[in-house]
Formats: structure tokens, sequence, C-alpha cells
């Protein structure tokens, strides 16, 4: 385990400071409707082929793929959405080349004639390119959906992702994987909180790569010690 100066310490925490304004940043680029913007400036550009972008059914990989799909969600006069982020949890890579970092969710996102909330957790991976952080991964992994007005506790208790409008604004990914099932309430804990690390490797990260499956004990959906 490293041990680091009164200095190297101070340097430490201020990084950890630039990625929080960093993830922060993303959300009002989002409430602005900056797809473009966010994409061109906050972004990684050394690592494009491997940026990626999760939801519960998988991962769009490379910038361009990224782009294709997410510069197409709805936009203009009468659409909103803020994903608010909270709860940070950020670890700086002991090398200080890498950071990953988890928040929660409580979001809305709002069209002409519909309005929806939504709660779950965002996780991202960080790098640092010519001495400023950078996105590089990010998983937006939806816990519930719920229209605005509707009363959430009689809707089918279930996550049927086949009528999700989650779902089905992420479209066709480019890696399809069931990666969080919110039937299971957080059971199968991804993503995961970041734990301390040394430096960067694919397996231990949000993107793809470091997807593991679920921890389920092995059990389909709608089972288990948490269902009526």
């Amino acid at each position: 385990m490293r041990v680091y100066d009164d200095y190297e310490q101070m340097l430490r925490v201020w990084d950890v400071e630039e990625i929080k304004k960093l993830a922060n940043k993303r959300v009002y680029y989002q409430i602005n409707q900056w797809a473009e913007k966010e994409l061109d400036e906050l972004w990684t550009k050394e690592r494009a082929d491997t940026a990626s972008f999760g939801e519960n059914t998988g991962f769009y990989v490379g910038m361009e793929t990224i782009r294709g799909w997410y510069t197409t969600l709805p936009s203009g006069t009468g659409c909103y959405t803020a994903h608010p982020i909270t709860t940070a949890v950020v670890e700086l890579a002991g090398d200080g080349q890498a950071a990953r970092g988890l928040w929660t969710c409580i979001g809305q996102e709002t069209v002409p004639g519909k309005a929806m909330w939504l709660l779950g957790k965002v996780a991202m991976d960080f790098v640092r390119e010519n001495g400023a952080w950078k996105i590089w991964h990010v998983v937006e992994a939806n816990d519930i959906s719920s229209e605005a007005g509707t009363n959430y506790s009689e809707g089918d208790p279930y996550w049927e992702p086949e009528t999700d409008p989650v779902v089905a604004a992420f479209g066709e990914p480019t890696i399809k994987a069931l990666t969080h099932d919110p039937n299971f309430n957080w059971w199968d804990n991804y993503p995961a909180p970041p734990q301390p690390y040394e430096t960067f490797t694919e397996d231990e990260s949000y993107g793809p790569e470091g997807f593991k499956g679920t921890y389920n004990k092995g059990l389909e959906v709608k089972q288990g010690g948490n269902y009526i």
C-alpha cells in the first residue's frame, strides 16, 4: 500500500474534487440539452475506441457509437431531462492516472405529454488526459421508472423491460447484457461501489469488460426472499 506525503495527499484531495466537479458539470450539460458539447468537452479523446455508456440492458462502445445514440435522444421545446447526482463515493487510483465514482440519482425526464421519475445509480470511470480529468465509462443503472402523477403503489411491482420506456429509449446497444435487474432490489450489486485500487484494469472497470454478471445466487426473475 502506498504512503503519500502531505503534498501528495493534498494533490489527491484536489483531484477528487475536480472529478466531482466534472461529474456535476455533466448534469448541467444534460439539463441544457448539450449532448454534443458534453461528448466533445467532458469525455475522453485518447481512449475514444474504448469509451462506453451502459444502462440496464447493455453498453454502447466507442465515442462515435455513443454519439450516434446519445445525440438522438428527445430534445427541444417541451423536453427537460435532469439527472442530479448525490452521495458521491470517488476512489482515485494509487497511481493517480484513473478514478472511479458512484452516485445515486433521483431524476426526471419530461417530453410533451409525458413526465417520468427515475431512480437509480450512476457510475463512472475517469482518466487523466493532458493534466485534465475526462469521462471514460458511464453506467446509468435505473431502478425505478414511474410516470409523474400516477400512484406507484398501484402499478406492477416487477420490472418488465419489454414495457420500460427507459429500455426503449436505450435502443440497440453494441453489447447486449442484463447488467442490472431491478427486481432484485440491488441484490446484483451493480454497479458496485468503487474499492481502493492501484491502477486501471479493464476487468475492474465500469466498462463492459468489468461487468461480471449478476450476483443473485442463480435465482430467476421474481424469485427470492425479497418478493411478496
